[in-house]
């Protein structure tokens, strides 16, 4: 049996039509992305297509051939339906309460007051040069994101794949990146594939040294409000629901491996029977129990869990007032630049600083400790600030 990427196909192939007479949108069957009476030569094989969002409609064509097909649920996802909303601002309201809002916006115009931040959408034309910088400053992103996490990210799996492809994805209007820059540095980096209405968030990075200017609500924010009017109307959020995603989407859904059978003959059905109950008991039998298993061991209390490993804080952030500041010996500081720093979570620090304080970077000043090697003293016209920078070590929970 011949597998297949249903989302492959669709996204990086263009060949999608080989394999479907037409998609269209369960909950409005209106919406018809595609529509073909278009017959290929029939090769008359059984295919198992995998990653089948559950939230379309889809004919398999298999040629016209097909003589029985199945489906077996696997992972969830979630989309945001753009035709809902007339503009970002309605989305805000119709989605958040007043207050969250509001402070979704204050996160994005904190990020603005304290940096010069830009932001491009590379959607039809990318440069060589712009492209190489950003595709690699995103799996750094990614990459640096997901080992402090101690996780894996499933693109990092086929980076070199899919950095082949995306240039000329993004060049033919079938991807786009959207990126978050500050002055000309890369902060934030989105990574979507593009098919017809349907935009399809894939990767997405940032800058760990600005974490705490919340990102990842920014970006949220400037990819529906290009959305909105590049006028796409549905938002993929792809795999994985996890809390944020389901703030903002309007719907959940399954994804679907999905089985037909074409060929000829008595037994051309066993093979595609054996894989869909090989399927079937994966996912709606063993993930299932294994899941509620795994519920009823961690409620009962005597048993032995496995301990999280918890992380001591990188740096000590502390408020100096001007009295304090006032009585310390200058002699024994010495002004430096943010590039200057020893410390590898320096960055992190000063930006945490600049995000309480809300002052711009240029007008922080810092001072290095000549006795302290690790603390810096952090100054800006209406606040004071000391970090003290701590070595990173992993400690076992209690």
């Amino acid at each position: 049996m011949k597998n297949v990427s249903f989302l492959a196909e669709l996204l990086e192939k263009d060949s999608i039509t080989e394999h479907v007479r037409s998609i269209s949108l369960k909950n409005d069957p209106s919406k018809v992305y595609l529509n073909t009476n278009d017959r290929q030569e029939s090769i008359g094989e059984n295919v198992l297509y995998t990653d089948v969002p559950g939230y379309l409609n889809i004919s398999f064509a298999q040629n016209g051939q097909k003589k029985w097909e199945k489906s077996v649920a696997t992972f969830e996802g979630s989309y945001i339906d753009l035709k809902k909303y007339n503009d970002l601002d309605h989305f805000l309201k119709s989605k958040l309460s007043s207050k969250r809002a509001s402070r979704l916006r204050a996160y994005k115009r904190t990020l603005e007051k304290v940096f010069p931040i830009e932001y491009q959408y590379y959607y039809g034309e990318i440069q060589d040069h712009t492209y190489e910088k950003l595709m690699n400053t995103l799996k750094r992103m990614v990459t640096t994101r997901f080992d402090e996490k101690q996780m894996n990210h499933m693109a990092l799996t086929e980076w070199d794949r899919f950095k082949e492809l995306g240039k000329g994805l993004i060049r033919e209007k079938k991807a786009s990146l959207i990126v978050i820059y500050h002055g000309d540095e890369p902060i934030h980096i989105s990574f979507n594939y593009i098919w017809k209405q349907l935009v399809f968030g894939y990767v997405r990075g940032f800058n760990i040294d600005y974490s705490k200017f919340y990102l990842g609500y920014i970006d949220i924010m400037i990819q529906l409000q290009w959305c909105f009017e590049m006028g796409f109307e549905i938002y993929d959020l792809l795999r994985e629901n996890m809390e944020y995603k389901l703030r903002f989407a309007d719907h959940t859904y399954l994804y679907a491996n999905h089985i037909t059978v074409a060929k000829q003959g008595p037994f051309s059905i066993i093979s595609p029977l054996i894989t869909w109950l090989s399927l079937s008991l994966k996912f709606d039998i063993y993930y299932p129990f294994i899941s509620r298993l795994r519920a009823i061991y961690h409620r009962i209390p005597f048993l032995p869990k496995r301990k999280e490993k918890r992380i001591q804080p990188l740096y000590q952030l502390e408020k100096l007032d001007k009295e304090q500041w006032a009585k310390m010996d200058k002699e024994r500081f010495s002004q430096t630049g943010i590039d200057s720093l020893n410390e590898p979570y320096g960055k992190r620090a000063v930006y945490h600083f600049l995000y309480l304080s809300k002052e711009k970077l240029e007008h922080l000043k810092i001072y290095t400790s000549l006795d302290d090697e690790h603390s810096i003293i952090l100054e800006c016209p209406d606040s004071l600030g000391k970090v003290i920078f701590k070595n990173r070590v992993e400690k076992h929970g209690k």
